[in-house]
């Protein structure tokens, strides 16, 4: 994973799962934000060596309370999901399933607090963001099961694009 990618997926990591007002001390800028009706937060991040990111996630509280986040930067994006009751301790893939249908299987690995996919399969993972429905899906990862109520998810989706045209200027 490149240095910059790994700096900026556990800065997410880090936001996820400590206080909003200390999360990116020191850290990066927020250049300019967006939120959706259905609980999404996007976000274009400035780092000091001018790095621009882009990432939008929502916090799910029912059942099992965990992040998910979609993280973009250039060529690269990931999905990251942070346990905020039991940190994993394996990898393996991560499943979406919605009813009895499979929606996508991208490889994930373990990293800091969170499930992370994995770098080289970018152009996989946003296959699968771009075709995702905006209702309740499972996600199975590392021996886990998660629900997350995506309903919010195409408008997300509008916003981490305009972020990521916003982070080329």
């Amino acid at each position: 994973m490149r240095t910059a990618t790994k700096f900026f997926l556990q800065t997410c990591l880090a936001a996820l799962v400590a206080a909003p007002a200390c999360a990116f001390a020191d850290v990066s800028n927020v250049v300019q934000s967006w939120r959706t009706g259905g609980g999404w937060l996007t976000e274009l991040r400035q780092h000091a060596d001018g790095a621009r990111v882009c990432s939008s996630g929502k916090a799910f509280r029912e059942e099992h309370p965990f992040g998910l986040s979609i993280v973009e930067s250039g060529q690269i994006m990931l999905v990251t999901l942070v346990d905020e009751q039991q940190p994993p301790t394996v990898g393996g893939p991560m499943k979406f399933v919605a009813g009895d249908r499979e929606l996508g299987n991208l490889s994930a690995m373990t990293q800091g607090p969170a499930f992370a996919t994995i770098e080289s399969q970018s152009t996989a993972t946003r296959q699968l963001i771009a075709t995702l429905p905006d209702r309740p899906v499972s996600i199975d990862v590392g021996g886990r099961h998660y629900r997350a109520d995506l309903t919010g998810l195409t408008e997300a989706r509008q916003q981490l694009q305009t972020c990521m045209e916003q982070a080329a200027k």
